[in-house]
């Protein structure tokens, strides 16, 4: 791979036969990388935690400099060659660069599930409100592209990692924006207690699972829509990672075309 002091390409000296060896030679190594921590982290499963995390996180940073470069030799070509391209060209373009943006997303996604490989988390008394007004502020710019509707109950507090259970709402909430169809989304998030833990419900309007994949979707790499819609196919992976390894559980319902609720149990 490409060493960490690489510098980025820049115009004075590019030329296209070496921008396109660079391209095909970086493709390469991402393709062969990427294609090993799938296999690693199918395989391992929870087996060996340190070992796959500490894997998924240097495999994740050696990956960022041949996509870097990707990206930069792209950008190069775009801007020198730009007129003499035809509409072909620049989609062609435009293809790279969406592939980049994608993979590093990627990357991120890998990294966020490596790190619930790990059971030495600090509990505390958690507000989940709290959590909820965070993640909210987080993806402020996604509500207010897509109008979301977004509501909840009172929620109780209870004994997790304030960080886990903030990732959780995250990914569910994301989710139901991503997949929200032709309307404006509308979410709920409301929270039953009982004497042994709390069940926390996050209900969208969307295009909804049909029932024979609703086990599949927290599958690691799931993704029923192909690339119609954004994503890794990791996020709800990670929801069941952080929710099993405190002894809880996760679910959905949901019909096509009737909207989806998740609800994951956390136990007291």
């Amino acid at each position: 791979m490409s060493s960490p002091g690489q510098q980025a390409p820049s115009e004075a000296n590019l030329q296209p036969m070496q921008a396109l060896d660079e391209l095909r030679q970086a493709m390469d190594e991402l393709r062969q990388a990427m294609d090993e921590l799938r296999r690693r982290m199918r395989a391992e499963g929870a087996r060996h935690n340190d070992e796959l995390r500490q894997f998924a996180y240097a495999v994740s940073h050696d990956l960022r400099e041949p996509l870097r470069m990707i990206g930069s030799y792209t950008q190069l070509l775009s801007r020198r060659y730009e007129p003499h391209l035809d509409d072909e060209g620049r989609e062609f373009i435009g293809y790279v660069m969406e592939g980049v943006q994608r993979m590093d997303q990627l990357l991120s996604d890998l990294l966020s599930y490596s790190h619930q490989f790990r059971n030495d988390q600090a509990l505390s008394q958690v507000d989940p409100e709290g959590a909820l007004h965070g993640v909210l502020l987080a993806l402020d710019q996604q509500i207010r592209e897509c109008k979301a509707e977004i509501t909840y109950d009172p929620l109780p507090q209870i004994r997790f990692d304030f960080a886990q259970l903030s990732q959780v709402f995250r990914q569910l909430i994301a989710n139901a924006i991503a997949f929200c169809g032709t309307e404006p989304p509308k979410i709920h998030i409301s929270a039953v207690e009982t004497d042994d833990g709390v069940t926390f419900s996050v209900r969208d309007s969307g295009i909804g699972i049909d029932p024979q994949y609703q086990d599949q979707i927290f599958g690691i790499f799931k993704r029923l829509h192909g690339r119609k819609f954004p994503g890794s196919g990791i996020g709800l992976a990670i929801c069941k990672r952080i929710v099993e390894q405190h002894g809880g559980s996760i679910g959905v319902e949901s019909e096509l075309g009737q909207g989806a609720t998740f609800r994951f149990t956390l136990p007291k």
